[in-house]
C-alpha cells in the first residue's frame, strides 16, 4: 500500500495560506480516488492511503506541479481491516511515511521510504520532479494539455499557438524524456509494495 502524507510548504511564516480543509477538498476533487480519503492529520499536514502504485504516482506528481508541499510516500503493509478515516489507520507504510515527508523537507523533493527498492523509486522520481520543478509556466500550459493526451495540433489550437510553438515547448520542456521515467518508477514502486518481482 502507498501512504501518503503532505506538509504545507512555508506554513510557519504564512499561516493565513493553510486554508487545509479548502486543500483537502481540491485534492479529492483533482487527484486520483484514494482507498482511505485525505484528511488533515496535523495543522499543516493531509494524508491519504493508495492501493496502486500508477494512482499513488499520479498523486505525487500533481503535488510537485503545485510546488506548495513537502511529499512523503511511505510503502509497506497496513493493518487491516481498513478504518473509515485514514487518520485511524495504522502499519508500517504509515511510518514510512511519516519518515518520508520529514526527509522531504531536507531533500526539497518527494521522499520514498520503506522497502530498499523505495530508494531506488525516490531516486528516478527525484529526476522527474526536478525536471517538472523548471518548466516555465509558458511549458506547462503545453505539458498540462500533452498529459491529457492531447495531441500537438490540437494544444496548438487550445492555446492558440503555432504547432512550432507548441513542439518547442514540449522539448524545452523535456516532455518525452520525463514521461519515460514513468514506467521506470512504476515498477520501482511495485517492487517495493511486493507487486512486481524483480527479473
Amino acid at each position: 500500500m502507498y501512504a501518503l502524507t503532505v506538509d504545507r510548504r512555508g506554513s510557519r511564516t504564512a499561516p493565513g495560506a493553510l486554508a487545509m480543509s479548502e486543500h483537502r477538498n481540491r485534492f479529492d476533487s483533482d487527484l486520483p480516488r484514494p482507498v482511505l480519503g485525505w484528511q488533515i492529520s496535523a495543522g499543516d499536514e493531509l494524508q491519504a492511503l493508495y492501493d496502486t502504485a500508477q494512482d499513488a504516482l499520479t498523486a505525487v506528481l500533481a503535488l510537485v506541479d503545485d510546488q506548495d508541499w513537502h511529499v512523503g510516500l511511505g510503502i509497506g503493509a497496513v493493518n487491516m481491516p481498513l478504518p473509515d478515516n485514514v487518520n485511524e489507520a495504522t502499519g508500517p507504510a504509515f511510518v514510512a511515511a511519516r519518515e518520508a515527508v520529514t526527509a522531504s523537507k531536507d531533500i526539497g523533493y518527494p521522499a520514498v521510504r520503506g522497502t530498499a527498492w523505495a530508494s531506488h523509486a525516490q531516486a528516478v522520481l527525484t529526476l522527474a520532479s526536478a525536471v517538472r520543478q523548471r518548466r516555465t509556466r509558458a511549458a506547462r500550459e503545453a505539458t498540462d494539455l500533452a498529459e491529457q493526451g492531447l495531441t500537438q495540433q490540437q494544444i496548438a489550437s487550445t492555446l492558440g499557438i503555432a504547432q512550432s510553438s507548441v513542439s518547442r515547448r514540449l522539448s524545452s520542456a523535456l516532455w518525452s524524456q520525463e514521461q519515460a521515467t514513468h514506467p521506470a518508477v512504476l515498477t520501482l514502486l511495485q517492487l517495493a509494495d511486493g507487486t512486481a518481482e524483480a527479473s
